[in-house]
């Protein structure tokens, strides 16, 4: 199976923590995924899943593949709870022990009133599972820089508390091939234009 890995496109609140807030797509996003278009309906894609949050739905939508999504709750980006929407410098001034806890990759860390690290990491591996059980060629997946980077180490095999080292950008894809022994990764950020960093 070639799995490829799309992050929404732009929401306007870059630098911003979003995670369960459920944000549109700005212009400048809409416009992005539009652009993705004729890439995506060369790709001979025959499955397709995404998170069931507005920005990935949105982008579903403007890719217009004409296939049938399935929505996968397990595919929403963690909680961040009180932490949501405000900057790293504002989530340091107000929770400066809990920033270096989450820092030190603990693997008991819950956001303060929203998730704990350990719950995602089980969303993300029964993601992973059904993926490695599906008999479809080429699927497409719509989701958040958080669960993308999380694949992207289950599927290399690489522990979770490595997902830092991938800059997942949005509106760009990646492309895995997996096979029985696991994944390799064949593509990373494509596709987009301009400041891929957003």
């Amino acid at each position: 199976m070639r799995l490829i890995l799309l992050r929404h496109g732009r929401t306007g609140l870059s630098g911003r923590y979003v995670g369960s807030s459920d944000v549109p797509l700005s212009e400048e996003g809409q416009a992005q995924i539009q652009g993705l278009r004729p890439m995506f309906a060369a790709m001979q894609i025959d499955g397709l899943l995404a998170s069931p949050m507005l920005r990935c739905i949105q982008t579903v939508d403007l890719l217009e593949l004409g296939l049938p999504v399935q929505l996968d709750p397990d595919l929403r980006e963690i909680d961040f709870g009180r932490w949501e929407g405000k900057t790293f410098a504002e989530i340091e001034a107000q929770d400066s022990e809990l920033v270096q806890h989450w820092a030190s990759g603990a693997n008991n860390f819950c956001f303060p009133d929203g998730e704990a690290t350990a719950e995602f990491a089980c969303r993300i591996e029964a993601v992973k599972d059904r993926l490695l059980a599906s008999d479809a060629k080429t699927v497409l997946l719509v989701a958040h820089g958080g669960v993308i980077r999380s694949l992207i180490c289950g599927l290399l095999g690489l522990s979770l508390d490595k997902y830092l080292l991938f800059q997942v950008a949005k509106g760009h894809y990646s492309t895995i091939d997996l096979h029985s022994a696991g994944g390799v990764l064949t593509g990373f950020n494509l596709g987009g234009r301009g400041a891929w960093a957003d």
